[in-house]
């Protein structure tokens, strides 16, 4: 992934909209269909971070494996599938979404909320889903859409910069590309995945507009290295106002807490099946 993912605490901000993973894994699996007497689906989870999709998954019945390249995510990932008695469904492993490290075809179903969309090459981001996943089967990614309000942290408070990060700094990653459809496809059509996309939405909840804004400037990841470099300007607290002003745009608590409904795109793909032809004869 890019940017620095170590420090901070990841966990704070992202459980606010952990259970969006019920969804995702439950439109995934219903889309893979999975009769009773056939084998218990094998799920991946990529950029699984603290694991909530993982645990949706090993919840729902299948056997998971999450990946991600921070190792102090994975352990609090492992931690929560054992309190909540999954440790025999779910393991997690150290691995880059643009090599992960499973042979071709290994899994039913390949998933990802909120976490491969930081991968710095999505074209081959996609085409690892794809490889991994086994003929006939399923991808589920979820994303922040471009012009709801997670995807407009970013440019919030990128616009109080004097000059931008140069085109190869891991900070020029725009993770919201992938909650743009056109994109998505752009970069599925080489591959024998076939896609399509809905947006949903999940509610986000935090106690104030306040704690919101500290969650999120302690969130590792690109947007502490852009307070980082505000800070060292003297431009931090500008930004800082402009990203309470955005939450607060979109917030629907009357009662002093935050409260929004924020849309992502869910994208599904099936990867084809070459063994499952139509009949010439139907063409």
């Amino acid at each position: 992934m890019s940017g620095d993912w170590r420090g901070g605490d990841y966990t704070a901000v992202g459980d606010a909209w952990a259970h969006a993973a019920h969804d995702v894994i439950a439109l995934a699996l219903a889309d893979l269909g999975h009769p009773a007497d056939t084998p218990v689906p094998r799920v991946l989870d990529v950029a699984t971070g603290s694991g909530p999709a993982a645990l949706a998954a090993a919840r729902a019945g299948s056997g998971v494996v999450g990946v991600d390249l921070e190792p102090g995510l994975l352990r609090v990932a492992a931690e929560r599938a054992r309190r909540a008695g999954l440790a025999g469904r779910a393991r997690f492993v150290v691995g880059d979404a643009l090599a992960l490290p499973f042979p071709a075809g290994t899994f039913d179903a390949v998933l990802s909320t909120f976490g491969v969309m930081f991968a710095p090459d999505p074209g081959r981001a996609a085409a690892e889903l794809a490889r991994v996943c086994r003929p006939g089967g399923v991808l589920a990614i979820a994303s922040w859409t471009p012009d709801g309000v997670m995807g407009r942290i970013a440019p919030t408070v990128t616009e109080h910069l004097s000059h931008h990060p140069p085109d190869d700094s891991p900070l020029t990653v725009r993770p919201t590309l992938w909650g743009d459809p056109g994109h998505v496809r752009t970069w599925f059509a080489p591959l024998p995945v076939a896609v399509r996309t809905r947006v949903l939405y999940v509610r986000v909840a935090y106690p104030s507009v306040a704690d919101a804004v500290r969650f999120f400037e302690n969130k590792p990841g690109p947007l502490r290295a852009h307070r980082t470099a505000l800070e060292a300007a003297g431009r931090w607290e500008r930004a800082r106002a402009a990203l309470a002003a955005l939450f607060q745009t979109h917030n629907q608590a009357a009662d002093g807490s935050l409260l929004m409904d924020v849309p992502y795109l869910l994208t599904l793909g099936r990867v084809a099946d070459p063994t499952d032809q139509a009949d010439p004869g139907h063409q």
